[in-house]
């Protein structure tokens, strides 16, 4: 009896951890008509860049894990690496981007999730998602404003033009600058940043069950 009791028990375990490992993905910013290089344009000096996703296309509250945008195609010869790379996610009551980058926040609280470098590998085919950010510190998305997405970065090498899709039109618009503190910047009107957001956690390997025999040898 007790050692049916510890199977179940490791077996409750097991799935526990897979219960609580998987995140929620969430395919946000319409259904993408063309390609486009900002904001992972390396022939640029620097870039500021904001984009924003509606509460309607999110609808999932909770801790914003990883962000992945939709691969488009590449010119010039891969890989590139982004230094100075950092990404700020911010709620807003905006439902339509200015060409001011602090007024897009709304009078709201950005938080950096992720400071460091970024590298856009070789090898993508168009359709691949490319984690543009995993978050390394917690931005918790309450479902009720929009969220904001800014990225920075200082400097890059590699391709001349890394194209990711975006809708052109319907959305709240894409903001960008080449340069890194700038306070305006071309504002995209329109335009929506297609992406697939992970709340909650990111998704492992379900745990074996040969882990949960060792539980009572």
């Amino acid at each position: 009896m007790k050692r049916l009791v510890i199977i179940a028990l490791g077996l409750a375990v097991a799935m526990a951890g897979v219960t609580f490992a998987t995140g929620i993905e969430k395919e946000v910013g319409g259904e993408g008509t063309k390609g486009n290089t900002n904001p992972f344009w390396p022939t640029r000096p620097a870039m500021r860049f904001q984009c924003m996703w509606l509460q309607g296309e999110l609808d999932q509250a909770g801790k914003v894990a990883r962000i992945e945008f939709k691969f488009h195609s590449y010119v010039g010869t891969p890989p590139t690496q982004f230094d100075g790379y950092k990404v700020i996610l911010c709620h807003s009551s905006k439902t339509e981007l200015t060409n001011n980058y602090q007024s897009n926040y709304d009078f709201k609280t950005p938080f950096t999730v992720y400071e460091g470098a970024l590298t856009i590998p070789a090898g993508l085919n168009d359709g691949d998602w490319v984690t543009v950010c995993e978050a390394t510190d917690v931005f918790n998305y309450n479902n009720r404003n929009n969220m904001l997405m800014e990225i920075v970065w200082t400097s890059a090498e590699g391709a001349d033009k890394n194209l990711f899709w975006i809708t052109g039109t319907g959305q709240p618009g894409r903001l960008w600058s080449p340069r890194s503190a700038a306070t305006t910047g071309t504002l995209l009107a329109g335009q929506g940043q297609v992406a697939r957001i992970t709340f909650g956690n990111i998704a492992v390997e379900a745990t074996s069950f040969g882990r949960v025999k060792a539980l009572y040898r």
